[in-house]
């Protein structure tokens, strides 16, 4: 072999082998045996691989494979010609079959990202001088590009291997956003942000993480979008309201911090709808409250009463709603809700079955009238509707001070 060039191993995000200009990868379904047997051995490069064990992971429920020994030696041949299709005789004895045990050729020099990006979380839990720490996790994370070994995610062996790696790139990434966070290098913490909230879609703290650097970049908007992205996201996938901790930041992302502007006309601009519609006015349960204390001052004041309506869906069955029901019907009650009300009434949307209303100049008997007839849209529109609306109107309690 070539002592300057190195067989370099990928097996995050995908499976593949370089050398030198050459690249091979599993592209090819028929022929995913081919790829197990290589990923399996190269995965425990460390150890000899019994022949039996080979078997009974390639062929798990084949009783009737004829000879598997003599089968498994031809599929070894399938390995070989794939790794000769990088160039160097070599390396198509990269996999050795001696005494009736498989395994990786040691003498064969390769970089394999696992092991590497193994190294550097080693490296970097042993540092104390933080911008070597941080420089041996940001490594670590370039390294890490996806799930591990992604088109055999499914084989019961790979599934712990995924788990773990993918536990610990999300553990240094908390680690290197903490670190850059500190010296203020937000831009940089943002892009971990972006990348490590693509690969694990479903972990609220890299999302809190990612908005906050977009507050400390100046990218106010970018944050307003992405938080009601994230809101949403589990709204539908999990039916979980947002945790208290991503309200509070919510409130930290419609804080704008303008510069002084004395053009009367530019602020006054500023202040109107971008797209005004023919409904009420829909908010996020933060602004909700804002407004609903903004109203108990003036209820106390001017002596006028106001009312809240909350409208509830439930299973009209003893079986429960899916997820995907809940999703459906909260969607459209949100539509007729908004098409209902006058355009100076407010609604939320409260929790993940609920929509919250208020209604100011209406007494006790209209208020209800309101929702009843809100009500009675909905069936209207969606009559085939699996669900029952459950509302209730309370008055608004003046602030007494």
């Amino acid at each position: 072999m070539d002592s300057q060039t190195v067989l370099r191993v990928n097996m995050f995000g995908e499976f593949s082998m370089t050398y030198g200009d050459t690249t091979i990868m599993d592209q090819n379904s028929r022929s995913h045996k081919v790829w197990t047997l290589l990923e399996y051995v190269v995965t425990f490069r460390d150890k000899e691989i019994s022949q039996n064990e080979l078997i009974e992971l390639l062929w798990p429920e084949e009783d009737d494979i004829g000879d598997p020994s003599n089968t498994l030696k031809t599929l070894l041949h399938r390995v070989r010609s794939q790794l000769g299709q990088l160039g160097e005789e070599d390396l198509r004895k990269a996999v050795t079959y001696r005494r009736g045990s498989y395994r990786w050729a040691p003498e064969i020099p390769c970089h394999i990202d696992v092991s590497e990006f193994d190294a550097l979380c080693k490296r970097a839990s042993k540092e104390d001088d933080p911008n070597k720490r941080l420089s041996a996790l940001q490594q670590a994370i370039r390294l890490y590009k996806g799930d591990f070994l992604p088109r055999s995610a499914l084989d019961s062996w790979v599934m712990p291997i995924n788990t773990y790696y993918r536990t610990q790139y999300i553990k240094i990434v908390y680690e290197a956003i903490e670190l850059l966070t500190q010296t203020g290098r937000f831009s940089e913490a943002l892009a971990i942000c972006q990348k490590a909230v693509t690969i694990d879609i479903y972990d609220e703290g890299l999302h809190l993480a990612m908005i906050k650097c977009l507050l400390a970049t100046g990218a106010q908007r970018a944050a307003l979008q992405h938080y009601k992205y994230v809101t949403d996201l589990f709204f539908t996938q999990f039916g979980v309201s947002p945790s208290d901790e991503m309200t509070a930041l919510y409130k930290d992302v419609v804080k704008t911090d303008k510069n002084m502007e004395l053009d009367f006309g530019v602020i006054k601009e500023g202040l109107q709808e971008l797209d005004p519609k023919s409904r009420a006015f829909c908010c996020e349960y933060e602004f909700f409250k804002d407004i609903y204390q903004l109203e108990a001052r003036g209820a106390m004041r001017t002596g006028e009463v106001i009312h809240i309506a909350l409208i509830t869906i439930t299973s009209d069955s003893r079986k429960p709603l899916t997820q995907k029901q809940t999703n459906l019907t909260m969607d459209r009650l949100g539509e007729v809700i908004g098409t209902s009300l006058r355009r100076n009434d407010v609604y939320t949307r409260y929790s993940v079955t609920q929509y919250l209303m208020m209604l100011p100049s209406a007494n006790f008997e209209n208020a209800q009238m309101v929702v009843n007839r809100i009500v009675a849209a909905f069936r209207s529109q969606y009559p085939k509707m699996p669900v029952t609306l459950q509302n209730k109107v309370l008055p608004l309690d003046p602030l007494e001070t």
